[in-house]
């Protein structure tokens, strides 16, 4: 259980940091999270799916507000961890 709560956090952390890297707010954060965590099985992989969509939000950044579509996150899963 330990390591589920070490894995949020770990997702958590990175969807702050694009927050901050380009000062916006993600709306969904909480949901990307959950759908990270039970996605993946390691730090790695939650780091390959952040920097996929850190490069998603530094093409389609639209402003101070962005809710990242169920699809995009499903898409850039199943091209990383190969399953979703």
């Amino acid at each position: 259980m330990l390591q589920s709560a070490d894995n949020r956090e770990i997702a958590m952390s990175h969807l702050q940091m694009i927050e901050h890297s380009y000062g916006i707010s993600i709306s969904n954060k909480e949901e990307i999270c959950g759908w990270i965590i039970r996605a993946t099985h390691s730090p790695r992989e939650i780091l390959t799916i952040a920097l996929a969509l850190n490069n998603w939000v530094a093409v389609n950044n639209p402003g101070r507000e962005l809710t990242i579509p169920r699809t995009v996150i499903d898409q850039i899963i199943s091209g990383i961890v190969g399953r979703w």
